[in-house]
């Protein structure tokens, strides 16, 4: 997909000069940029460069600088409810780990998805719709056999399984993801992207971060840099991946290579 032909998607997120401001520093600036249907989006930077807080503004946890000359849409909303958000959109962000409480099961973990609240009293209400989604999503992310088991004690990729299956319960349109592919061994890695570009072959659009160059899905289409609260530059894979912009991005000279459809970085000496 070219750039160019970019103003011929219909775009579901519109950004028009978005700043955001955190404690009085500065985490985003003059943000212009639409979110396109049939696009999977890389966000790639830096620590600190913005990339969640990005991602952020989709699910209304951060709001921006509220300006005359600056809007956020959702949908070709303003205002939007976020149930209804939720039910378009699914999240998956690095500290809702953190937020699971002990005693959690996997069960009560991707119910939660319906309601927002890890409590086992809910599955009473579920509907036979509803039910019938979460036993399909536990098959196909592999969990009928951890089922029961407290979230916490569980392998970060069977986590990610989880939270991910969480997420899909509304059977959204888009994903958005930080950093999925963190702190996850080869092997989940590995099934994680492949199960990630089953949902892009059922049409499923992927918004995701990740500073793993070897996890950058094969089917994205679209990279957007961030650097320093900025974007700095946005374009297909095969334009934007390469050694000297990944390495002025990083500040580090990396030599970008691409086999079988997977990318590396290789560090050179100075």
């Amino acid at each position: 997909m070219r750039v160019d032909s970019q103003k011929n998607l219909l775009a579901w997120a519109s950004f028009k000069n978005i700043n955001v401001n955190i404690d009085q520093t500065e985490i985003l600036s003059n943000i212009n940029i639409n979110l396109n249907y049939g696009e999977n989006t890389l966000i790639l930077g830096p620590n600190g460069s913005g990339k969640s807080t990005f991602l952020k503004l989709l699910n209304r946890s951060i709001y921006p600088i509220s300006r005359k000359d600056s809007s956020l849409k959702l949908f070709n909303m303003e205002n939007i409810n976020i149930w209804d958000v939720r039910k378009k959109i699914g999240f998956l962000f690095k500290e809702m780990e953190q937020r699971v409480n002990n005693g959690v099961n996997l069960y009560d973990l991707i119910i939660s998805g319906f309601s927002g609240t890890f409590n086992s009293r809910y599955s009473k209400f579920l509907t036979e719709t509803q039910r019938i989604k979460v036993e399909n999503l536990i098959n196909e992310w592999e969990l009928d056999k951890i089922i029961n088991n407290d979230f916490h004690t569980l392998s970060d990729g069977q986590k990610r399984r989880a939270l991910l299956a969480r997420a899909l319960v509304y059977e959204p349109n888009i994903l958005v993801l930080d950093e999925p592919f963190c702190n996850l061994d080869i092997k989940s890695n590995f099934i994680l992207n492949k199960n990630l570009n089953k949902l892009i072959n059922n049409s499923l659009n992927i918004v995701y971060v990740t500073h793993n160059l070897e996890s950058i899905l094969p089917k994205t289409n679209r990279v957007i840099l961030i650097k320093k609260g900025k974007i700095i530059k946005e374009g297909e894979p095969n334009d934007i991946i390469n050694s000297k912009i990944i390495s002025d991005l990083f500040d580090i000279s990396i030599n970008i290579v691409k086999q079988n459809g997977y990318w590396r970085g290789i560090p050179l000496d100075n």
